[in-house]
């Protein structure tokens, strides 16, 4: 099968899948979000070995599952903490010739993307006198369809007029004139899910989370490219048929989703 044909397939099946259980949210949407996060941690783990460090894969992913449902798994914070502690004290045992290093990589994985990717499912559970029953789904959509909206603007702006690179040293066909065809491309799609479905949202709002789209993003793109190079890889993994790794998929989500959820919650006060 060629690439193309796997990466439609692939689309068919996993997108309405997706969509689905973020409908429908709970336990259903939080275990496609830990599944998710679970196989992008195992890919940056593998990202960082060439470079000599070698995480504690099962205490990693134990505790990542834990950051990325964290919302629906009671006294989650104590465990992470404890769970650290006892990372911390697994790079004491054996003879690890980097145990710092060791120790940070395997705590990174859980921050990154473990808990950040989390914060899709304190979206999808937001609740507020504010919000309507089916507002979480909403923004869960808002929020990542505005992602995939940045990234196909800026392809095509890039395409049509880029000129100047953005960050040559890390990805050369990024232009600036790709990164504002994003930006605006990331505010249309939010503004279009305000005047369709979420009326909720204020027209600075609207800004807000497509700058979090525009420029997370595009931050979440590049900061994992710098990864990929430091340990020689084109693809974080081979996760999704016809698409490269999950974490190839999820970096800008990574950043935009938990910017959007933080500005939500604590700035505009709507959960």
């Amino acid at each position: 099968m060629s690439n193309l044909a796997q990466r439609i397939l692939t689309a068919v099946i996993a997108a309405p899948l997706a969509l689905a259980l973020a409908w429908l949210g709970g336990w259903g949407f939080a275990l496609l979000v830990i599944a998710a996060a679970a196989l992008a941690q195992r890919e940056v783990y593998n990202l960082m070995r060439p470079t000599g460090v070698q995480p504690l894969l099962l205490l990693g992913l134990i505790l990542g599952a834990l950051a990325a449902g964290r919302v629906l798994i009671p006294g989650a914070l104590p465990l992470l903490v404890v769970g650290s502690l006892v990372v911390l004290v697994g790079g004491l045992v054996g003879t690890r010739e980097q145990p710092i290093l060791d120790v940070a990589g395997t705590l990174f994985g859980v921050f990154y993307p473990a808990l950040l990717l989390g914060y899709g499912v304190v979206l999808r559970e937001a609740e507020s006198f504010r919000l309507d029953v089916n507002d979480g789904f909403w923004l869960v959509a808002t929020v990542l369809i505005s992602v995939w909206g940045a990234d196909t603007f800026a392809y095509a702006a890039g395409r049509l007029f880029g000129t100047h690179p953005l960050f040559p040293r890390v990805s050369p066909k990024k232009t600036w004139e790709g990164a504002l065809g994003g930006l605006v491309g990331a505010v249309v799609v939010v503004a279009a899910f305000k005047v369709l479905a979420l009326p909720v949202l204020s027209w600075l709002d609207v800004g807000v989370l497509g700058l979090c789209a525009g420029v997370g993003g595009p931050l979440g793109d590049l900061a994992e490219s710098l990864f990929k190079r430091a340990a020689g890889v084109k693809d974080s993994g081979r996760s999704i048929p016809g698409h490269g790794g999950m974490l190839d998929r999820l970096d800008a989500a990574a950043v935009t989703v938990p910017l959007a959820a933080l500005y939500l919650d604590h700035v505009a006060g709507l959960f």
